[in-house]
This record gives structure tokens, C-alpha cells and sequence, in this order.
């Protein structure tokens, strides 16, 4: 199935009911008709009877393209008798509302366009692309890809931040493989270990603290579980050790606990969890 909506912009759910007779492996895809390599839900799974897709948009496109596909098959337009839709709506998005300062309120409106429009702003090699929030207060260098600081090489990271500094560096490279949420939640990661890690007593560097206030924030404005997952894994593919590992399964408890009900709003909790 392939079909354009008019999103208008706006936040919203999309819940699509898949059948199959057998399983399946069904891919689902929603990008941005008028920006190239800008998804905003790039997912698959197994389908075997019933399976609801739900796609959570806090922030959408004027007009989103909607793939539905059998990963075996690849059929995108005409019927595919693998599978069939059998409900499609879109509904109010479900938000988890957390105070925050003016700071992140600035922080986020900015991340928000750069992630919706990473695919298409230029990026330097050498010499960054620079780009600054409305109120100047939040600087993105883009670069094709980063590179150490002292030998010139490339380095395997999307993003970092400077801790005296608060520039954050991006990897167009890498952008480009993700899509909108998961571009946010690494800009939500970078931010959080200069202007979220000191307010609960860690140091800048602390990796934890930056995940879990990131994912506060993440989920506050209503984005998905799935997609912060696949972030998440696809930075620590790059660097596998014992410590990466301790912190994915922190995190994945977190999202676990929040798919459950049981985060809400509950910014008091950022610092014991964090402290794990």
C-alpha cells in the first residue's frame, strides 16, 4: 500500500491494522513527500494473524507518504495478497507533559527543524555548516562526518557536544541512515550532558544521565518507544563494550517502564535512575 495524506503539520497517531494468514515480515514507512531521506517511521515485524502498527507523529509533514509492504515481496502500490489492511486511522498523540525552562523549550523548537530538515542542509568537511537557534543561544556544527580533533581522523559518532563550549557536533553521514525521532533523541542526548546532567548533582560527561533525561524529554513530547530503541542500537553497533551494554540495559528498562504506564510525570525520578 503506498498513499498520501495531508498531514498539515500536525501531531498526531496513525494506528494501522495489518492481517496476514501466516507470518510476515511487514515493513512500514512514513516520510516526508516534498524532503528525500526524511522518514519519520522507518519500522518492520513479523506478522502472524493480527498486529496494530501504531505511528506517533509529534510533529508531522505538510504531506506524508504512508508505505506498507511485505518485506519479501517489496510490492509498494497494487495489491499484495500476503497481507491486508484492515483499519486505518489517525488519532489525537498521546503526550507525557514535564515542565521545562525557557532553555529547553528553545533547545527542542530548534532541534525539531534541524531533525526535519537535516537530510537537506549542506554540511562541511573540514569546516562545518553552522547553524543557530532564533534566540542565538545553541550552535549545530555539521559536518559530513566528524573527525578527531588532534589526528584529523574520522571518528564513529553522530553527534557530541562541548562541554565548555555547548556546540554540538552532527554527522550528516549518519544522519541521513536516521529518521526524525531518532535524530531527536540523539540532539535530546547531546543537550543533556551540558544543560540537564549538572542539574541533578552528575558530571557533564555522565553518559546515564544524559540518556534518561533525554528520554524524559523524548517522551513528553510524544514520540515512539520503537524509534528510540533503534538509536540507541544502532550507536552502540559502532561501539560495543561492557560499558555501552550496562547503559543500554538501563535504558531499556526505562522505555519498558514508560510503554507500561508506570513514567509519567515524574521529572523527581530522573536523578535515582540516573545514578544506576
Amino acid at each position: 500500500m503506498l498513499q498520501v495524506l495531508q498531514t498539515n503539520k500536525k501531531p498526531q497517531t496513525m494506528v494501522i491494522r495489518v492481517e496476514t494468514k501466516k507470518p510476515e515480515e511487514i515493513c512500514v514507512v512514513a516520510k516526508d513527500k516534498n524532503k528525500p531521506n526524511t522518514f519519520y517511521v522507518k519500522r518492520k515485524g513479523v506478522v502472524n494473524g493480527v498486529r496494530d502498527f501504531e505511528l506517533k507523529f509529534p510533529k508531522s509533514p505538510s504531506e506524508t507518504i504512508v508505505a506498507i509492504y511485505n518485506k519479501k515481496s517489496g510490492v509498494l502500490e497494487g495489491e499484495d495478497p500476503t497481507f491486508k489492511i484492515t483499519d486505518f486511522k489517525q488519532k489525537d498523540l498521546a503526550t507525557c507533559p514535564i515542565w521545562m525552562s525557557p532553555e529547553t523549550i528553545s533547545f527542542i523548537k530548534f532541534a525539531q527543524e534541524f531533525a526535519e530538515n537535516a537530510s537537506v542542509l549542506s554540511a562541511g568537511d573540514t569546516v562545518p555548516h553552522i547553524y543557530r537557534s532564533d534566540d542565538g543561544k545553541f550552535n549545530f556544527d555539521y559536518y559530513i562526518r566528524i573527525r578527531d580533533r588532534k589526528t584529523g581522523n574520522y571518528v564513529n559518532t553522530p553527534a557530541r557536544i562541548g562541554h565548555l563550549t555547548g556546540i554540538i557536533e552532527i554527522s550528516k553521514k549518519d544522519f541521513l541512515k536516521y529518521s526524525v525521532p531518532m535524530r531527536m533523541i540523539i540532539l535530546l542526548h547531546e543537550y543533556s550532558h551540558k544543560y540537564l546532567n549538572p542539574k541533578i548533582n552528575r558530571e557533564i560527561s555522565y553518559e546515564t544521565g544524559a540518556d534518561i533525561n533525554a528520554l524524559l524529554l523524548y517522551f513528553s513530547l510524544g514520540y515512539s518507544e520503537m524509534e528510540a530503541h533503534q538509536a540507541f542500537l544502532y550507536v552502540f553497533r559502532g561501539a560495543n563494550n561492557d560499558e555501552n551494554l550496562k547503559r543500554y540495559l538501563i535504558i531499556k528498562d526505562f522505555i519498558n517502564k514508560y510503554s507500561k504506564g508506570q513514567i509519567n510525570n515524574c521529572y523527581a525520578k530522573t536523578e535515582s535512575i540516573a545514578k544506576k
